[in-house]
């Protein structure tokens, strides 16, 4: 039996330190014509020269209103109309949240606790930043119309087995050898005491097996 081991991925979660001006940013989508291009230089051009201003930039790119080169996408144009525009910023936010919302699907209703907890797990930063994710995150969700909107499934569908179908056991032939690989995700974590439960665990369930 062979075993893999490998760290967890961590999310990559947006914010800004200006979440108060979140409103500003989304208000003037509807104010000004379609850029070709949303940059520093535009948002410059609108009064948001402050280098933080620029932070909304990377929050419009993961929730899909800005391409990764800039270029506004049709969430963006869908805004502009006020009466979508709260369904349409709620559809781009459980896309770019999606493990959040596929954890929590009530997540735009949950308390700071709950959400400093997930951010917390899925990123491994530190306090401040947690924070204003979290606060970014619950901006953003004010100004968003989730009544009625679900989160679009994504992947291959499951495969439904037809009426009276029934699993069987494949034999194995006498002299055939059947190998086991195991690949396991492990928390990334300085605890050294978590990894030897893990292999605690495995001893006790899996290799002591025959």
């Amino acid at each position: 039996m062979i075993l893999f081991f490998k760290q967890m991925k961590m999310l990559e979660i947006p914010y800004t330190p200006l979440t108060r001006k979140i409103k500003k940013y989304f208000d003037k989508i509807q104010e000004v014509k379609v850029p070709k291009k949303v940059d520093r230089k535009w948002l410059a051009s609108l009064g948001f020269r402050s280098g933080n201003d620029s932070y909304i930039l990377t929050i419009w790119k993961f929730i899909g209103f800005i391409d990764s080169s800039g270029v506004p996408t049709e969430f963006w144009r869908k805004y502009k109309n006020p009466k979508e525009a709260g369904k349409v910023l709620a559809k781009a936010i459980m896309q770019g949240y999606k493990k959040l919302f596929e954890t929590y699907s009530d997540a735009y209703r949950k308390d700071r606790e709950t959400l400093y907890a997930f951010f917390s797990s899925e990123t491994g930063k530190e306090k401040a930043k947690i924070n204003l994710m979290v606060s970014t995150f619950i901006n953003l969700c004010q100004l968003a119309d989730f009544e009625g909107v679900a989160l679009e499934p994504s992947g291959k569908p499951e495969e439904k087995e037809g009426e009276g179908a029934r699993k069987v056991p494949l034999p194995i032939p006498p002299g055939v050898t059947l190998n086991v690989n195991i690949q396991l995700t492990l928390p990334a974590t300085d605890d050294a005491s978590v990894y030897d439960k893990i292999f605690k665990a495995l001893k006790e369930h899996l290799l002591s097996r025959s």
